[in-house]
């Protein structure tokens, strides 16, 4: 990797360069004194150290910058009332009058620049002595050159022993979690962070938890879901790349960040990049801090190239993660066909002899109740198939499109009520919870209408049209029963219908059809907010 700034924690440049920063300061009397950098390729000017007497706050290393004036670039020169602001933070130094000593190298242009606060500054027409110029240039040159090799080789060097230990661990470590810890300890040494940690599938590639932290205390961070584009990690998984945030909570390229969290836990500055295993990103590695930190284009490349040597740690997760996948689904489908051969025999067992019985009963009352009884058994039977059936398949993993949802409901047993179904939008993927309320409220609403209503038509309609919202809309032409809407009615369905989508932060409305019917409409914020834990 090209060490152009410091990096990794390292201050290669900063040692090399202070040196010379404090013999100008103290040739021209001067108390202030910073080096700024303008890459060529790679950003805004930022400061690469800063020096003062008597200034309470320096800049922080590689913060970017903007002066109120242009600095010269060939000779050195004098300003006054020359203002250099952070472009992070609300920080500045005005400095009355000051010196500027250009620089080039081969990768961009840099200029010393010292000064005072209040008296000006010597004179600084002796800096424009040819020797005395061309000394600082040829001194800051070298030191740069050399600060540059060294912070090079040294990185080089931590980045080896790093993916040492972590092939060790991944070789030689006893199960999987002391694997991860290794990849999260080398990590944050590596970057020498307050923080790491490690964000995985749940269950899918669509939402992300965090399976190890390391540095971490608040029980609400270590509980967050983290979907496809959400904050930090969600954006580095949806471009295959790393990025670097100063300041989080201020960060206008992350959508819907978990800021309340991530504030909560006291980090400002963090960086994620995807780990791949093969073609699929297996996790996110995030390193951060409590203070401020301005991550350079250094320790963007640093964190990806270890990223790929964590994969080797990350294949044994994988493979144990299948594994118990596989032993789960065959739990599941033993479950459920040992239901099927009990359950729902004795149901189809209970509803033909009420229906025979029924036949032959004399009394109207006992046929009734007859009838009743093998209604229910039908009923039951055919919503325990449909269970069944999703128990077989597993929670829908990951990420679940909007037409896979319309699907699962209108998989139910037809009763011979006509169903329109409609995906309004694009088809967007879900988050898996959000997709799996979607189904029950429309599934439950459905068998409801079918069963109870009376009516002749029905439509269920998906749709995606706002962007942070889905919506399910159940709507039939039967009669509209205002009594099972009350707290009071015994309504279990739709009890659990509002918990599910209430859990996501969603709503739930059930209303009178214009004209005659009933209208269930119900929306869930495509990225639900995290559920509370108890601390």
């Amino acid at each position: 990797m090209d060490y152009l700034v410091d990096g990794g924690g390292l201050q290669a440049i900063d040692d090399a360069l202070r040196p010379i920063l404090d013999e100008i300061r103290e040739l021209l009397a001067a108390d202030v004194g910073l080096v700024v950098y303008e890459p060529r390729r790679s950003g805004p000017p930022h400061v690469v150290l800063s020096g003062t007497t008597g200034w309470s706050e320096r800049f922080l290393p590689h913060e970017p910058v903007v002066a109120n004036q242009p600095l010269p670039r060939r000779e050195p020169g004098s300003l006054v009332e020359l203002e250099i602001r952070s472009k992070l933070r609300n920080h500045a130094v005005r400095l009355a009058a000051c010196v500027v000593v250009p620089w080039r190298d081969a990768h961009g242009t840099g200029a010393v620049v010292v000064g005072t606060l209040g008296a000006p500054v010597c004179d600084p027409a002796q800096l424009a002595d040819d020797a005395l110029r061309n000394h600082y240039r040829t001194t800051i040159a070298r030191a740069l050159r050399q600060a540059r090799r060294s912070g090079a080789l040294q990185l080089g060097r931590q980045l080896r022993g790093a993916a040492r230990l972590v092939a060790e661990a991944a070789v030689d470590g006893p199960d999987v979690p002391t694997v991860l810890s290794a990849v999260l300890t080398s990590a944050r040494d590596l970057m020498r962070s307050e923080v790491a940690y490690l964000a995985v599938p749940d269950g899918g590639p669509g939402t992300f938890v965090f399976d190890q932290v390391l540095g971490i205390r608040t029980p609400a961070f270590r509980s967050l879901r983290v979907q496809l584009g959400q904050g930090l990690g969600g954006l580095a998984r949806e471009l295959g790349r790393p990025i670097r945030s100063a300041d989080y909570a201020a960060d206008a390229r992350l959508q819907a960040a978990p800021v309340s969290e991530t504030r909560g836990e006291g980090i400002i500055s963090a960086m994620a990049v995807p780990v791949l295993v093969g073609r699929e990103i297996a996790a996110v590695l995030y390193v951060g801090d409590r203070r401020m930190r301005a991550f350079t284009p250094v320790d963007e490349d640093l964190l990806e190239e270890f990223a790929g040597h964590a994969s080797l740690g990350l294949r044994r997760r994988l493979s144990e993660s299948r594994r118990l996948a596989t032993v789960e689904r065959s739990v599941r489908e033993q479950v459920a066909y040992d239901l099927h051969d009990s359950v729902v025999r004795g149901l189809v067992t209970i509803g033909f002899e009420a229906e025979q019985a029924g036949f032959s009963a004399t009394d109207p009352e006992t046929a009734s109740r007859l009838a009743t009884i093998a209604r229910a058994a039908e009923a039951c039977m055919a919503r325990l198939r449909g269970e069944l059936g999703t128990l077989v398949v597993g929670s829908h993993p990951g990420v679940v499109r909007a037409s896979e949802v319309l699907e699962r409901i209108d998989g139910l047993p037809d009763r011979g009520v006509p169903r329109v179904v409609e995906l309004e939008g694009e088809d967007v993927p879900l988050v898996r919870e959000v997709a799996d309320a979607l189904v029950r409220v429309g599934r439950e609403a459905v068998a409801n209408a079918e069963q109870h209503s009376g009516g002749s038509r029905l439509a269920v309609r998906v749709a995606t049209t706002t962007a942070r919202v889905v919506s399910l809309q159940v709507t039939d032409n039967g009669t509209f029963d205002a009594a099972a809407l009350t707290p009071s009615s015994g309504h279990f369905g739709m009890r659990a219908m509002r918990s599910a989508v209430e859990e996501l932060g969603g709503q739930l409305t059930v209303a009178a059809a214009p004209g005659h019917g009933t209208v269930v409409h119900t929306t869930i914020p495509v990225w639900p907010a995290p559920r509370t834990v108890p601390s």
